[in-house]
């Protein structure tokens, strides 16, 4: 991993001259980028300043910023760099970062774990802090469970999202979406997804969804990195709710329907398509 610090004066990233794997990660925002095609690049500049701003470092994001990472990213390969805002041991003024990552090898489904608690996040609001507790709750969910993904609930049970994505379901040809107030993090793919089902006249409703109201429909868990991954497995592990029954009884695990038909396969994969297409390069 490369990782820079942002030399505010001289308008440049520099090494830093010291370990800064101990600092504190105060905020961040990473994306996907292969060939150097970004898809919604906007977007995520402009919730990493709003993030900036909130904790006293946003009039460093500039556009002499985010030209220097431009200018830090291959021009070919799959990269999933990620742009921070950390704080010394120290407590002095905070800084901001870059790190140029490979990307991960990439999925498109999902076994997914229904935790016994809920929410675990101590900064629900803020996109970095909780970066590592929630690569501990997906470590311990993977290793249990083998599930790749865990839903974050609130504390009367209703879904937020899940500890790396947003989650979107369709209700028969409804797209949904957790209900704002639960203080869901601002996804940028869920947005443009969104954004193009009203631009297609797709109805788009925002609703409170408990687990098990998901059982049975098509539901999505989408993020910068995999784009659209579908849920193919629920593992509900609720002290109160300890399997799940759709036709056949099965324990533990529930399967997303087939319609039979090939309609939500065929979909899924337009939607796909339409997302890939919609990765450019910068400033196109």
């Amino acid at each position: 991993m490369n990782v820079w610090l942002w030399n505010q004066r001289d308008r440049r990233f520099e090494e830093p001259t010291a370990d800064i794997s101990s600092w504190t990660l105060v905020a961040a925002d990473s994306w996907f980028v292969e060939d150097s095609r970004m898809r919604a690049f906007d977007h995520h500049q402009a919730r990493f300043a709003r993030a900036a701003a909130e904790v006293g470092v946003g009039k460093a994001v500039t556009t002499d910023f985010w030209a220097a990472v431009l200018e830090k990213l291959p021009a070919t390969g799959e990269w999933f760099p990620r742009v921070d805002v950390v704080e010394a041991p120290s407590g002095s003024e905070r800084e901001l970062a870059f790190r140029l990552r490979p990307a991960p090898e990439r999925t498109r489904e999902l076994r997914v774990l229904v935790p016994p608690f809920s929410d675990p996040r101590a900064t629900p609001d803020c996109k970095g802090p909780d970066i590592a507790l929630l690569e501990g709750v997906r470590a311990d969910a993977r290793e249990q469970y083998g599930c790749d993904e865990v839903l974050l609930l609130s504390a009367d049970g209703h879904v937020i999202e899940g500890a790396t994505t947003s989650l979107l379901w369709w209700d028969v040809d409804t797209l949904c979406a957790p209900d704002p107030e639960l203080g869901a993090l601002s996804g940028t793919t869920s947005a443009v997804i969104l954004e193009e089902a009203r631009a297609r006249s797709i109805p788009v409703e925002f609703r409170r969804v408990r687990p098990e109201e998901l059982f049975g429909h098509e539901v999505w868990l989408v993020n910068a990195l995999h784009g659209i991954r579908q849920v193919k497995e629920f593992v509900d592990k609720r002290d109160v709710h300890d399997r799940v029954v759709l036709g056949e009884e099965a324990p533990l695990v529930q399967t997303a329907p087939d319609d039979g038909n090939g309609e939500k396969a065929e979909r899924l994969r337009l939607w796909r398509e339409w997302l890939e297409a919609v990765s450019v390069p910068p400033g196109m």
